[in-house]
């Protein structure tokens, strides 16, 4: 028997032990009853009577991971609590939630400790208290409660009004946007272009108290009488939907709360249920009896029925996000210079926070020699970066508005198009290449409207021993006055006694994918903050190598750096250095005009 194993039959044994000295009347569970409550053999259960004049009875369950995991509890022949806060499906009572911690060295503790808290709620949820909770956790107990299992998945945003929205019908889920252009474009960008596609009306009713359990909506007679108790304005648009709808229609509810987050829950409505004769019966008219376009909306809804169903939010990945950032950023125009190992990381970390709108430019094919530290992997070898990379993040991040790549060099971009970068929120360049770079430099300070946006550069030293995110705008110090004339640095974190190889491609840049996880992260933080408005170019941070790493290859702290900003000593850190104007730079020398 393995460790682990052991472990857990001693703890069974304990806990086996403190229920029969602690609960009277107690029965161990067999497999047959085990099976009845979803379990298999490999967990371990008792049937616990409660005491009180409503009987019933509390199973305790042990998962095969116990005593490093959490007992279970749900109740037996309660039919009354089912229905009950903090109650879920098949009787489960919700005690710690998931990640709850436990003592995994006393099971016995534990397993007392919670059968009290479990004893604790059946007594509150008897006594009617706990309500509230259905308001804290809305979207929990409607899922609870769902009558269909087809879900609705949404893109739709927190506005607190009611409103017809797009949807779109499919077999494995109905998907629901503002309008029939965004719930497209989504789905173009998930499954790819279908020009079949067809979208119908829905509605959008925002709740201004959202309901208890015993006021979900079994029909949409009983919708229609929620909205008009608990929602302002709501109703007309419902009943507009009931007018122009055909078969069926998706409704999602939408409100806040008691916390202030806004949750969402679904119903399909549809025609009257008729039983299968297994012959062609009549379409049955839910408006029969009135003339045509005159049957009362209430009628309308009397004559249909309606499901519960499950809301997927495909945003909601934004509620893993400081408030307001993903809405703020999915306005955003980036466009990202050169699609490297360095630009492609960079480029997949803004459209994972939200960044709605993304040019991705690169003139070059990917090779074998970077798989193991790009975005892309061996099936887009001999594939333009920009191109491939736009391929592989649409279905990956459908929310994207626009992403879009150019397989060319920015400055053959602009000769075709000068004002292709005219509209930018930032612009990300992250070539690596200095007579590019210094181009863009001069063009943002040229006084022209080629380059309107800050320039956020970016770049790693030799092995990756340190990385540089640098923000520059139409004023104040700019790239060059940092550089020699030639590209080289003034003040440089490393130095490296052992060069690596330069050919005719230029220098072999030796770095993995764990090397250029933290230069990523560096510059994606710094362009999200800009577009944020937390900071403001000219700007710079660093990030400094752990000194082992540079040891490895035989470098050490550059002495300049040291005399200007200290020792990092061990490295492993993030750093935000001065980015001085050098009165001696050709800035000073070139027009300058500032872009609001």
């Amino acid at each position: 028997m393995s460790f682990l194993a052991t472990k857990r039959q001693q703890a069974v044994g304990l806990v086996a032990a403190w229920v029969a000295a602690t609960v009277e009347g107690a029965d161990r569970l067999n497999p047959a009853l085990l099976r009845a409550l979803g379990r298999d053999e490999s967990w371990d259960g008792w049937r616990l009577p409660l005491r009180g004049a409503r009987g019933g009875d509390l199973h305790l369950l042990l998962d095969p991971e116990f005593p490093y995991s959490l007992p279970r509890f749900a109740l037996g022949r309660r039919t009354d609590l089912l229905r009950a806060p903090h109650v879920e499906t098949k009787g489960r009572l919700c005690l710690a939630g998931d990640g709850g911690r436990a003592d995994t060295l006393d099971p016995v503790a534990v397993v007392a400790y919670s059968f009290g808290e479990a004893l604790a709620l059946i007594a509150e949820d008897e006594a009617g208290a706990n309500r509230e909770d259905y308001a804290i956790d809305f979207d929990a107990y409607w899922r609870r409660d769902v009558t269909d299992p087809l879900p609705l998945r949404t893109c739709l945003h927190a506005e607190r009004r009611s409103r017809l929205v797009s949807a779109w019908h499919g077999q494995a889920f109905y998907f629901i946007a503002e309008n029939a252009r965004d719930a497209r474009t989504w789905l173009t960008n998930r499954y790819g272009v279908d020009e079949t596609r067809a979208f119908k009306n829905a509605a959008l009713i925002w709740l201004d108290r959202l309901p208890e359990p015993e006021m979900y909506p079994d029909n949409a007679g009983r919708a229609r009488r929620l909205i008009e108790a608990s929602s302002y304005r709501g109703l007309p648009v419902f009943d507009r939907l009931m007018a122009t709808m055909a078969d069926r229609a998706a409704v999602v509810f939408m409100g806040a709360t008691a916390t202030g987050d806004v949750v969402q829950a679904g119903l399909l409505v549809e025609g009257p249920d008729w039983a299968s004769t297994g012959t062609k019966a009549p379409k049955p008219n839910v408006s029969r009896g009135f003339r045509p376009g005159n049957a009362p909306p209430s009628i309308l809804a009397l004559r249909r029925r309606s499901h519960r169903v499950e809301v997927q939010r495909t945003d909601a990945w934004l509620g893993r996000m400081r408030a307001g950032e993903g809405a703020q950023l999915a306005g955003k125009r980036v466009a990202v210079l050169g699609c490297g190992s360095l630009g492609g990381g960079v480029a997949k970390l803004l459209l994972q926070s939200g960044v709605g709108r993304m040019t991705l430019i690169d003139p070059d094919t990917f090779a074998w020699v970077n798989v193991g530290r790009h975005e892309l992997g061996s099936d887009s070898t001999e594939r333009n970066k920009a191109t491939a990379l736009v391929e592989r993040f649409r279905p990956m991040y459908p929310h994207a508005r626009e992403l879009r790549a150019e397989p060319t060099s920015w400055q053959v971009l602009l000769r075709r198009d000068p004002k292709a970068l005219h509209d930018c929120d930032l612009i990300l360049s992250l070539i690596g290449d200095w007579n590019a770079e210094s181009a863009l430099n001069d063009l943002q300070r040229s006084g022209t409207d080629e380059v309107r946006a800050a320039i956020l550069y970016g770049w790693l030293e030799e092995q990756a021993g340190a990385a540089h995110a640098l923000a520059i705008g139409p004023t104040g110090a700019c790239l060059r006055c940092g550089f020699g004339p030639t590209g080289t640095i003034h003040v440089p974190a490393t130095t490296w006694p052992r060069h690596a190889p330069v050919g005719c491609g230029g220098p072999t840049s030796i770095y993995g994918a764990v090397d250029l996880a933290p230069a990523q992260s560096l510059i994606a933080s710094l362009a999200i903050d800009l577009l944020l408005g937390r900071a403001s170019p000219p700007i710079r941070r660093a990030w400094l190598a752990p000194q082992p790493t540079l040891a490895q290859g035989g470098g050490c702290w550059h002495l300049r750096w040291i005399e200007h900003y200290g020792d990092p000593l061990q490295g492993g850190k993030l750093t935000a250095t001065p980015w001085p104007k050098d009165a001696a730079c050709s800035c000073a020398l070139l027009p300058v005009t500032s872009f609001s």
